[in-house]
């Protein structure tokens, strides 16, 4: 619809598939103005603008953003900080988008003829900054399945209300919310692989590190809808058997022939429902991740241990450790300088209402007490 307007008044549109495929041809065809997405495979919007805006022969193009799915003003903030000349939602009116692409297209040659400096944004700044987009968009993605889980399950309720009139439609429905968690499984599958594809093809240690702690936070989540997909019970899973299989795929992904990592697995086989078991994926994944990137430095073998026990009068204890180097005195789980630490404070006290607290004598070792009642389940 955007070429049909573009092309119907006298503009020339080559279109790209995705981000990285528009800057290859924006490299070899200098174009008067970009104008692309946010939400986009292989490279999204944001690093297409900062590498437009980051590269000499195209610095002074115009750029605007045209969007649906990046509404947050934090979105807004960091687009602007890279350069971009409009941040545009959709819809706009075709005169305004008309006379707004004019408008960038005689900025974009009054700055390329007075040959001003564009101003990049560090590139720390950028990767937290694009790492809380990216992990915002997520959240609404969540929210969005769990609202669409909600409707299934209230369907479902209704009709085994009717279940002797009605067994053959239940059916129908149980085959449709099965479905709907193997789709889902599928699609952040599908990230995650765009987000190893990414991790491959980027150019600095840090950016690897934030796409593949980004593909392991994501991988939890979709493990849950497998569980979910293979359960008898489409609302719940085990615990003890999800925290088997978490944790043994994230000593698969950071296993290191120069450290031998040993689990110690002690768990109540406690079913809890989905609401429950993806933040705390979250938290698992977090805690883990850290211990095997830094808690065996220099050691030959280490190990970690997980016990969860449901105890009638406070609820679910979960605690994580190993038996690595330890942290420093000052280790603080309120500090704001790792988006770790931030996510496992965040998801067990605002999301869980648990309690967190630490112990570091022998290793580090986390214990997360969560309310019963928000848990619902009985022990098998």
């Amino acid at each position: 619809m955007l070429e049909a307007l573009l092309t119907g008044n006298g503009f020339v549109v080559d279109q790209a598939l995705n981000g990285e495929e528009a800057l290859v041809r924006a490299r070899q065809n200098k174009p008067d103005m970009i104008i692309s997405d946010i939400l986009m495979p292989v490279m999204d919007g944001f690093a297409l603008c900062r590498n437009v805006k980051m590269d000499d022969t195209l610095k002074d193009v115009g750029f605007v953003f045209y969007t649906a799915s990046y509404l947050d003003k934090r979105d807004r903030d960091l687009a602007l900080n890279l350069g971009v000349d409009r941040y545009l939602t959709k819809p706009q009116e075709t005169e305004k988008l008309l006379e707004i692409f004019k408008e960038v297209l005689d900025e974009s040659s009054i700055r390329e003829q007075s040959s001003r400096s564009v101003v990049n944004l560090p590139e720390d700044l950028y990767l937290k900054e694009h790492n809380e987009s990216l992990v915002r968009m997520l959240e609404k993605w969540l929210e969005q399945l769990a609202i669409s889980k909600r409707i299934l399950e209230q369907e479902i309720v209704v009709r085994r209300e009717v279940e002797m009139k009605l067994q053959a439609s239940l059916f129908e429905k149980e085959v449709l919310l099965k479905e709907v968690y193997h789709r889902t499984k599928n699609n952040m599958q599908v990230i995650v692989g765009l987000f190893d594809l990414q991790q491959r093809k980027a150019g600095s240690s840090s950016l690897n590190t934030v796409f593949k702690e980004m593909s392991d936070r994501i991988y939890s989540m979709s493990m849950v809808h497998d569980l979910l997909y293979r359960s008898k019970n489409f609302s719940e899973i085990n615990l003890k058997n999800y925290l088997l299989n978490l944790s043994n795929r994230l000593i698969a992904v950071y296993e290191s022939p120069e450290v031998d990592v040993e689990l110690g697995l002690d768990s109540d086989s406690i079913p809890i429902n989905i609401q429950f078991a993806t933040p705390l994926g979250l938290v698992i994944t977090e805690i883990l991740s850290n211990s095997l990137k830094y808690a065996f430095v220099g050691r030959s073998q280490g190990k970690i241990t997980i016990t969860a026990r449901f105890k009638a009068e406070i609820g679910l204890l979960l605690t994580i450790g190993d038996d690595g180097v330890g942290v420093g005195k000052d280790f603080d789980t309120h500090s704001e300088s790792s988006l770790g630490l931030y996510i496992i404070r965040t998801l067990v006290e605002n999301q869980l209402y648990g309690g967190l607290s630490t112990t570091h004598e022998k290793g580090l070792t986390y214990s997360i007490v969560f309310p019963d009642l928000l848990l619902d389940v009985k022990t098998h």
